[in-house]
């Protein structure tokens, strides 16, 4: 049985996410899906133009948590300009490739792993790659071993899903909050020993003080 992060009565805690990924992957499909499970996906969903956000109540493993979902354009215009203020307070990215678009995996490495790394602290955020369009094996261009190679170089698991069945969606959402979840377990762990770290709050985890006094390093 598994610790529960929130007792009844009590503020679950508010966890920013963030989406990435080129223009067309499925970002807001997977988020349309996550938020309304029972809606059909057989017409066509709008470009994200700038910035949009979802909320939605998660009942994970480590209690209800609330994902605030951001989903931000893949078109360069847009993602060079609101990306600084897109990672500000998250705590996890999802990136998210099309399994039947080559160019959509090549653009993780070259494009977003790199605006990752220029406007947010990539080793404290919580990451998970996803290959989206899962149901159109025929037309697979990105195999599964290529991803595990990815996942393997930048330190990150990896799912696949499909927003159009549903497939694994809320199992990816749900895998990266407990990634979330134990990065803070470990960043509290070091805290608790004098180093600077994160401690959970009703607005997630936000920087918790170092030592105030040498003697209180457990060293």
């Amino acid at each position: 049985m598994s610790t529960r992060a929130t007792s009844a009565g009590s503020k679950p805690p508010l966890y920013k996410i963030v989406m990435l990924g080129d223009s067309g992957v499925g970002k807001t499909s997977l988020v349309a899906r996550l938020t309304n499970p029972d809606r059909p996906m057989n017409h066509d969903i709008s470009a994200t133009m700038g910035i949009e956000f979802d909320t939605q109540m998660l009942d994970t493993e480590h209690g209800k948590v609330k994902a605030q979902i951001w989903d931000t354009a893949g078109q360069e215009r847009f993602a060079r300009v609101l990306l600084p203020t897109y990672f500000r307070k998250a705590k996890g990215v999802i990136l998210v490739y099309d399994i039947t678009n080559a160019k959509s995996f090549e653009s993780l490495s070259e494009r977003w792993m790199t605006q990752l790394n220029d406007h947010a602290s990539s080793d404290d955020l919580a990451k998970l790659l996803v290959g989206n369009k899962s149901d159109l094996e025929a037309g697979r261009e990105v195999s599964r071993e290529k991803a595990e190679q990815f996942c393997a170089e930048y330190g990150m698991d990896m799912l696949e899903t499909s927003a159009k069945s549903g497939e694994n969606v809320l199992r990816a959402f749900e895998k990266l909050i407990g990634i979330v979840h134990n990065k803070a377990l470990d960043a509290s762990s070091k805290n608790k020993h004098g180093i600077r770290g994160m401690n959970a709050g009703n607005d997630g985890f936000t920087l918790g003080k170092d030592a105030d006094k040498a003697g209180s390093c457990g060293c």
